[in-house]
C-alpha cells in the first residue's frame, strides 16, 4: 500500500513539476526531473524487495502467483518511468507510465481498495484481484468522491435561551466587520 500511495504522490509531483516547467530555469527543471527519477528507483527497490518477502511467507508462491507476477510488470514499467524522468521529461509520457504503474497495483488484491479483510484459508479476503477503480480515481491527496458528510447541529454550552444577539451587539459586530473589509470606510 505504500508503495502504491509513494507512486501517487510521484505522479502528483511530476504534474507539478511539468506545470512549472515554463515558470523555471531549465536547469532546475532538470534537477526536479531527477529528483523524480531518483524517488521512482527507490519505489522500484521496494518493489524488488517485496517480491521475495512474498515467496518466503508459506506458500506464498502459491497464494500469491498473481501478485508476484504483477509485481514484475510494476518494476518494469517503474524502470521505464525512471528513464523517462531522467531525459528529463515530466510530460504525458511520465505521467502515462507513472499512471500505468498505479493501475497494476491496484489490480492486486493485496492493495485493492475494494477487497475486504479476513482469515481462514484465503488470507486478505475479499477482492478476487480485480477493480473497477482506475487510478484516476486516486488523483490527489485527500479526495474521497465516496465520502459521505453529515451536518450536525451544534449546541451553545452556555446561553442556549435565544438563537440571536442583542440589537447592540450585532450593530456592534456589523460595525467591526465592516471597517476589517474597508479599513478607510
Amino acid at each position: 500500500m505504500k508503495i502504491l500511495e509513494g507512486e501517487i504522490e510521484l505522479r502528483e509531483d511530476t504534474r507539478v513539476a511539468e506545470q512549472a516547467k515554463p515558470a523555471v530555469e531549465n536547469e532546475e527543471h532538470v534537477e526536479q526531473a531527477n529528483q523524480l527519477s531518483g524517488i521512482q528507483k527507490k519505489l522500484r527497490v521496494r518493489t524488488d524487495d517485496l517480491i521475495p518477502r512474498i515467496r518466503a511467507l508459506p506458500e506464498g508462491e502459491t497464494l500469491f502467483a498473481k501478485e508476484i507476477m504483477l509485481l514484475s510488470q510494476v518494476a518494469v514499467v517503474m524502470v521505464e518511468a525512471k528513464s523517462i524522468l531522467a531525459e528529463p521529461n515530466t510530460g504525458g509520457e511520465a505521467i502515462a507510465a507513472e499512471t500505468e504503474v498505479i493501475e497494476l497495483l491496484l489490480q492486486s488484491k493485496r492493495i485493492n481498495p475494494n477487497g475486504g479483510g479476513g482469515g481462514g484459508s484465503s488470507p486478505g479476503g475479499g477482492g478476487g484481484g480485480d477493480t473497477s477503480d482506475s487510478a484516476i480515481a486516486l488523483l490527489g491527496k485527500g479526495v474521497n468522491e465516496r465520502e459521505v458528510r453529515v451536518q450536525k447541529d451544534v449546541h451553545h454550552a452556555t446561553g442556549d435561551s435565544t438563537s440571536t444577539l442583542p440589537e447592540e451587539f450585532r450593530a456592534g459586530l456589523d460595525e467591526y466587520f465592516n471597517r476589517i473589509v474597508d479599513p478607510n470606510g
